[in-house]
């Protein structure tokens, strides 16, 4: 009955992705919490599923720009691609969402269900949205800092969310903040703990030059976050890095 109606305001152009807004730009009335203190000591270790696997899903918006003339979707799955090999290390397995290059803005919000579904399908254990954002026209430039949006209907995304968030290496410890916007695609619609992580703004020329520059060390930074957060909810060890060309600062 939720994906019913979800589809249904899908259809009506509610739920981004629909339109050519940024899936998730700044947004200065957006709900950004502290995570309220939740009972997580009462859940117990649970019995890991025979494979834990991670759904990557880059973002598809190749239209937002970076000063060296590659795009948002560009970096993105560049960090998603680290991420794979980083996550293979910690003996986790990925599924990458296929490239959106060709599709139309107009068919996004399909798109993104239909990664939502194929995440699902493969039985994955969580769901990752990786972006940049930007400002609003008007006060473009204006805006810097990591936005992590979790999932409210599942909550272990609280959990990790706040993970990604004590973790993550955004050269101001400050200006990262944990957001909800339960109408983002991303988190209505996968079945899985999901987050959708805004690693700094594109549109300031700092944090564009601090993303190109830092691809690989966020991957390993949010693939150790993942990694955290399989031992505390499931309590396997983090195995260590052993591949040499992976071997870098992390936190």
């Amino acid at each position: 009955m939720r994906k019913r109606v979800l589809g249904f305001l899908l259809a009506m152009g509610m739920l981004f992705g629909v339109t050519g807004s940024h899936v998730a730009a700044y947004e200065p009335q957006a709900a950004v919490n502290e995570l309220q203190t939740k009972s997580y000591e009462a859940t117990k270790i649970k019995t890991e599923q025979a494979a834990f696997r991670v759904y990557l899903s880059p973002s598809p918006q190749y239209y937002n720009m970076y000063p060296d003339g590659k795009t948002e979707e560009d970096y993105m799955r560049q960090i998603a691609n680290w991420m794979a090999q980083y996550l293979n290390e910690y003996g986790i397995e990925t599924l990458i969402a296929p490239s959106s290059a060709q599709v139309p803005v107009s068919e996004w919000g399909t798109m993104l269900q239909a990664r939502a579904k194929q995440a699902d399908q493969n039985n994955c254990t969580l769901y990752l949205s990786i972006h940049s954002n930007a400002a609003p026209e008007v006060e473009v430039g204006q805006y810097n800092g990591c936005f992590v949006y979790y999932q409210t209907d599942h909550p272990m995304s609280g959990l990790w969310a706040k993970i990604v968030k004590d973790n993550f290496i955004y050269p101001e410890r400050d200006r990262i903040k944990l957001a909800n916007n339960q109408t983002l695609t991303e988190m209505a619609f996968p079945e899985m703990p999901a987050l959708l992580v805004q690693t700094a703004f594109h549109d300031n020329p700092r944090d564009a030059d601090w993303i190109m520059h830092n691809t690989k060390r966020i991957a390993a930074n949010l693939s150790y976050s993942i990694a955290q957060y399989r031992k505390e909810y499931y309590g396997v060890p983090i195995k260590e890095i052993t591949n040499p060309n992976l071997q870098i600062p992390f936190l």
